[in-house]
Formats: structure tokens, C-alpha cells, sequence
């Protein structure tokens, strides 16, 4: 009869271990004193162990976040780019001072 594979470090197959190597996020764990253990990742799991792991979760949102976060760095640098590019332009127009005073006319400042 084929059993299902159980996947390492839940508390059916824990990770053997030693204080080098405690793994990170959610684990089971057996110390080497052999005492099952938990090497909580999540709040979750932290207030009741046998609440559902949301490391992954959590982790699928952080990665979505940082590379939302890379995308506006780089939206942040263009726009700066574009910003300083036009100023100097504006700076250096024979009509500049007249195009900053209409500017701030009509943004109120």
C-alpha cells in the first residue's frame, strides 16, 4: 500500500535538528533531546499551535508587496527624471520666469 508522502517539518514528519539548524517559519521539529517541537513563524501559530500555518500566506504578500514596491521606486525614478529634466528646460526658455509665475498662479502657490 503507497502512503502519501507527509512533507517535512509538519508535526507528522518533523525536521531532526540541532541548535545550528532550527528551521525557519512554521516546523515541527524534533530537538536533540528528541522532544517534539514547534518553531512558530506566524502569529497564528504563535497564539495556538495547532491553528492554521499562514507563513506562506504572509510571505506570498510580502513578495507581492516588495515588487509593487520596486515598481514605484521605478515609477518614482522616471517621474524625477522627466521632473528635472523639465525644470531645467523651463529654467533655460527666454519665457521661464513668466511660465513659473503662470505656474504658480494657477496652483495657488
Amino acid at each position: 500500500m503507497n502512503r502519501p508522502t507527509l512533507a517535512a517539518g509538519t508535526r507528522d514528519n518533523p525536521l531532526p535538528t540541532t541548535p545550528d539548524t532550527v528551521p525557519a517559519g512554521c516546523s515541527w521539529f524534533t530537538d536533540p533531546d528528541g522532544a517534539l517541537c514547534l518553531s512558530p513563524g506566524c502569529m497564528a501559530r504563535i497564539q495556538d499551535p495547532e491553528a492554521q500555518c499562514l507563513c506562506d500566506t504572509l510571505t506570498a504578500r510580502f513578495d507581492l508587496l516588495t515588487e509593487k514596491l520596486r515598481e514605484l521606486e521605478e515609477r518614482q525614478r522616471y517621474a524625477d527624471i522627466w521632473w528635472h529634466t523639465l525644470t531645467a528646460v523651463v529654467l533655460e526658455h527666454p519665457d521661464g520666469r513668466a511660465i513659473r509665475n503662470e505656474t504658480r498662479t494657477r496652483t495657488g502657490r
